[in-house]
């Protein structure tokens, strides 16, 4: 069914002013009125297909009701307790949105034109404030802390652009696409060296690469288009190569990456899988972990988070929640393994299943929001598997 043209905007006007608006002054009015707005018309939306396709965001209602155990957990602190809950209460309102709205109708491209130009927002705010330009980003910087938001939320939110413009070209390859294909990915590459994100430089590479010779291939065989096709890629590909090192050389995020982190992430990781298995059924309480690490932060990282603040049994929901879906799509691909859109959505959920390895996503709202579009994504794909073909 079609979508409603003016909820389509609303849902690009709260996703741009919710993440991409801090510096507009526009994040508070996204997150206290257009967001929960947006909950309740989601709800309405919903109250139709409410058990259809709920597998996964049954799970994550079930994690976030199990969460509020903690509260009985002897030496908890409650002030932590509360603050985490409801950055988890937040993320779920966030997949919900995205799962109940594209159920029935189809809002998917409001959804990846908002966190495209939420992500374009967050650059030139960047930029306006002159912490970003294209002339020298780089060339080494000062300090990561300069930056408007976390200097990684930009490569996370590039994260998801990236995947929203690859969809759109698939679903409507014309030359604004096109351009955006060009234009995106090379714009988040330059905040990556920019804002020194480990990250951002690593998957917006492996997304690009896999969208250009894998997901986007061109389906005639033995023609003179598909042989020029190939050799156009692969002198691109060497061009960029060649420049990108030069720019890697140069840049602050060389050292960076070559620095010991032993007494960083890695040692929060580790610290992580160390405290569940001192709690290995209840964990510490949401928010928790903080308190049992010399660093007094989180783990930065999905699963050693679950597990050492809520255990096995409540930290295995959250997880799962993250591999069903991988898995899901990875039998899709078994049974249509030509085809683009289904290999668009298992590189999404391989990647983000990785990425996980570098924020805890499943406390942020933008993340779930966007994991669980592609989740309606995956649904479309599967209740539309004789319009797929291998061909």
């Amino acid at each position: 069914m079609k979508s409603n043209f003016l909820l389509g905007m609303f849902i690009i006007l709260t996703i741009t002013t919710y993440f991409g608006g801090e510096y507009y002054g526009l994040q508070n009015i996204g997150f206290t009125f257009f967001f929960p707005l947006l909950f309740i018309l989601a709800l309405i939306q919903d109250k139709t297909s409410f058990n259809i396709n709920n597998s996964e965001i049954f799970m994550y209602l079930m994690f976030l009701v199990l969460c509020l155990t903690g509260v009985f957990y002897n030496n908890i602190n409650f002030t932590l307790l509360e603050s985490t809950y409801f950055k988890i209460l937040a993320a779920f309102m966030g997949a919900y949105i995205a799962i109940a709205f594209n159920k029935v109708k189809d809002y998917e491209l409001y959804f990846h034109i908002g966190f495209i130009i939420a992500f374009l927002l967050l650059v030139l705010s960047e930029y306006l404030t002159g912490n970003f330009n294209l002339s020298n980003f780089y060339k080494p910087q000062g300090s990561r802390g300069v930056f408007l938001s976390n200097a990684n939320y930009y490569s996370y939110m590039s994260f998801f652009a990236n995947f929203s413009i690859c969809s759109l070209h698939l679903k409507y390859k014309n030359r604004l696409t096109l351009i955006g294909l060009v234009f995106i990915p090379l714009l988040a590459l330059a905040m990556s060296f920019a804002t020194q994100s480990r990250s951002g430089l690593l998957f917006v590479l492996i997304i690009n690469v896999a969208f250009w010779f894998w997901v986007n291939k061109d389906k005639k065989k033995h023609t003179l288009k598909r042989i020029v096709r190939q050799i156009f890629l692969f002198v691109m590909a060497a061009v960029f190569a060649y420049q990108f090192i030069n720019y890697y050389t140069q840049s602050s995020i060389r050292s960076r990456i070559s620095e010991n982190d032993e007494g960083g992430r890695e040692y929060l990781f580790i610290q992580g899988l160390n405290v569940f298995m001192e709690y290995p059924l209840t964990g510490v309480g949401a928010g928790n972990f903080v308190n049992f690490n010399k660093l007094g932060l989180f783990t930065h990282s999905s699963y050693p988070e679950a597990l050492s603040e809520h255990g096995l049994f409540i930290g295995g929901i959250i997880i799962m929640v993250f591999i069903l879906p991988f898995y899901k799509s990875l039998r899709l691909l078994r049974q249509f393994n030509t085809n683009e859109f289904v290999k668009l959505n298992f590189l999404f959920f391989a990647t983000f299943l990785v990425f996980n390895n570098v924020y805890v996503f499943y406390k942020t709202s933008y993340a779930m929001m966007y994991f669980f579009l592609m989740i309606s994504v995956y649904y479309k794909l599967v209740s539309n598997k004789n319009k797929l073909s291998n061909g």
